[in-house]
């Protein structure tokens, strides 16, 4: 770990940048660690919508789904598209991380996404159960100077999982690294990374959203209707959805392995 006394200030538009340069320069090597992960995610992003739009119930329109939108369809596909997508990070940070010559330890690859997975888990499920118990709070009721923080509130728990953000590319390489420690490496480039990951993913993501909706609009499925989207709107939908989730996550891995390189790596170590 590099002094955190040097405070290092990560340019923000150069790692962006870098982070295109890097993905689409290597796209087949993308392909290469994507094509499994983008197979089950289009399995179970395509056929469960399909099916539940074209099966007979009676009294339900096709679009309708369970009160909540929280159906065994959309569990499972989350559930599968965290899986899918975390293992495809895991696999691009080492990419990224182990070169000079230096290989991948054998064997490292499932301890590292379980790490992964289990600090995804803490983090990010910590404070979306915290800024949902603010949202629900009664805060009409309440004082009005509570309003204020728990607008503070929300933002400091989505800001937490950035600061500590570098414990994934550390447990992608099995070099496992701390929360306090990660917190204190990131001092000062916070905002970078927020910046530096949108400036990544935000164009990708206007492009998917775009061209479906663009789809969806030339289907006239924004039209009330019986009738059920044609087939070729969910495979089409999924591909493209699929693929720029894979690609968001590439561009993102990108910039905070770009980050971890300046932030907590020694130079002249031996680490990746």
């Amino acid at each position: 770990m590099a002094q955190a006394g040097a405070r290092a200030k990560v340019p923000v538009a150069e790692v962006a940048l870098d982070a295109y340069r890097t993905v689409f320069g290597r796209l087949s090597l993308v392909l290469d660690l994507a094509w499994l992960p983008l197979l089950l995610l289009l399995a179970v992003t395509i056929l469960p919508g399909y099916l539940r739009l074209y099966r007979d119930l009676p009294g339900l329109p096709p679009w309708s789904g369970d009160a909540f939108g929280l159906g065994f369809e959309t569990i499972l596909e989350a559930l599968v598209g965290l899986l899918c997508l975390t293992a495809f990070a895991v696999r691009w940070y080492q990419a990224l991380l182990f070169v000079g010559g230096r290989r991948v330890p054998p064997g490292i690859f499932l301890g590292a996404w379980l790490r992964f997975l289990l600090y995804m888990l803490l983090l990010y499920l910590a404070a979306s159960a915290l800024l949902t118990a603010v949202l629900l709070a009664d805060l009409e009721r309440a004082p009005a100077y509570l309003a204020p923080l728990a607008g503070i509130a929300v933002l400091a728990l989505w800001l937490a999982p950035v600061r500590c953000a570098l414990v994934f590319p550390a447990a992608a390489c099995g070099e496992p690294l701390a929360l306090a420690a990660a917190w204190r490496a990131m001092g000062g480039n916070t905002w970078r990374l927020l910046a530096a990951a949108l400036l990544a993913s935000v164009p990708i993501a206007f492009v998917a959203v775009t061209m479906l909706g663009g789809i969806a609009a030339a289907l006239h499925l924004d039209s009330a209707g019986d009738t059920p989207p044609p087939l070729g709107f969910f495979l089409l939908g999924g591909v493209i959805g699929s693929c720029a989730n894979f690609l968001v996550v590439a561009l993102g891995t990108s910039v905070l392995a770009a980050f971890y390189r300046r932030i907590a790596l020694t130079p002249g170590s031996d680490r990746p």
